[in-house]
């Protein structure tokens, strides 16, 4: 991905409520997470997939510690 395409990724998350944050094509937050994960490595539907797994397990991990 280019810094671009990482622009436009964060968008289109927005629309779900999820809020990424980066430096330059460094993902640093999701959603109020700490992320460490270089943007510049993937493909744009790779990214979406990381991303996605990201939430799944954050999603398992508050189900569990209700």
């Amino acid at each position: 991905m280019n810094e671009n395409e990482l622009k436009q990724l964060v968008l289109v998350f927005a629309k779900y409520n999820i809020k990424i944050e980066h430096s330059g094509l460094m993902i640093t937050q999701i959603n109020q997470q700490a992320a460490t994960l270089d943007a510049g490595t993937y493909m744009p539907d790779q990214m979406v997939e990381l991303i996605c797994k990201f939430m799944q397990t954050q999603i398992i991990k508050d189900m569990w510690n209700l």
